[in-house]
């Protein structure tokens, strides 16, 4: 049985998180940290450890460990002494002898046992309230780094393109219909183009460039220009000059706040990004156009 590899660096990210108090206490007492990931390893009898962590592989352990954390992966434990075990997407045999002193978190895992091995704590199976507290942190901190990033992009926006952004975001709001049709055209063609020439060897690079760099980059911009738009309404500067610092801060701000409430968070960020992108799209064809034709050399003047 296999895994992602996402879901696996996700997990360990986890398991790291919840075994980083083990692994302070133990090292002060000399006690060493085992991690290997995509291989098997064997922990021989009268080797002590803190942490013993394998992603990808089995382990046969025959020491002692504060904590043992396998993901995708087989555990086999004979005369082990152990304090705390963690399984994922794998399987444990408490061979004999074996003893655990405090409990056994199995996830999507099997466990075997010996007769003469004994679990002193419980045996809980599913995602633990240690495991579902780690992957709350570990989301919770992506999002308020996210948050910052697109509050300071909006920012450097208002700093370098601060004409560009009011008149994408003039757009929205007073050709909101073309800037529909402009997202419309942004977000189905050249998606479905970008999968023909995908099947080409020469229009792979192409494809992978405009599903991955150059649709996302519209999105967030756009995402930002429906801000910067939404801040100007807010403090009642509907297209003045200079750099709109507060607006975007505002304005951004608030749809990044909009877009953490469940259900609701992501039609809004859907919404700001499709009538940004469908804007700039509009108005760089519109700056397009109004580019001024090079002048007609004068006519030479007749000699006398």
């Amino acid at each position: 049985m296999r895994k992602s590899p996402i879901l696996l660096l996700a997990v360990f990210l986890v398991m790291a998180i919840l075994a980083a108090p083990a692994a302070a206490q133990t090292a002060g007492d000399g006690e060493s940290v085992l991690v290997r990931v995509s291989g098997d390893l064997v922990v021989p009898a009268g080797e002590d450890n803190g942490l013993v962590v394998v992603v990808e592989g089995d382990l046969d352990f025959q020491g002692t460990a504060t904590t043992v954390v396998v993901v995708n992966g087989n555990a086999d434990f004979t005369d082990a002494t152990l304090e705390t075990l963690i399984v994922i997407s794998g399987s444990a045999n408490l061979g004999a002898d074996t003893v655990v002193t405090g409990d056994v978190q199995l996830v999507d895992s099997d466990l075997t046992q010996d007769p003469t091995a004994t679990v002193e704590g419980s045996v809980n199976r599913g995602v633990g309230s240690e495991i579902a507290s780690g992957f709350w942190v570990v989301g919770f901190l992506f999002m308020i780094g996210w948050a910052i990033l697109v509050v300071l992009a909006g920012l450097l926006m208002a700093a370098v393109a601060p004409d560009l952004a009011r008149r994408a975001g003039r757009t929205i709001t007073e050709d909101l219909l073309p800037s529909i049709l402009a997202g419309l055209v942004l977000w189905i063609p050249i998606p479905i183009a970008a999968a023909l020439v995908f099947a080409t060897i020469v229009g792979i690079p192409t494809a992978l460039a405009i599903w991955l760099f150059a649709l996302p980059v519209l999105g967030f911009v756009g995402f930002i220009v429906a801000g910067i738009r939404l801040g100007e309404y807010a403090i009642a500067r509907d297209g003045g000059t200079g750099h709109p610092y507060l607006a975007s801060l505002l304005g951004v701000g608030a749809l990044v706040i909009a877009g953490a409430i469940p259900i609701i968070g992501p039609i809004v960020v859907t919404i700001a990004s499709f009538l940004g992108s469908g804007a700039l799209a509009l108005e760089a064809f519109r700056s397009a156009r109004r580019q001024p034709q090079p002048a007609a050399p004068a006519p030479a003047t007749p000699g006398l």
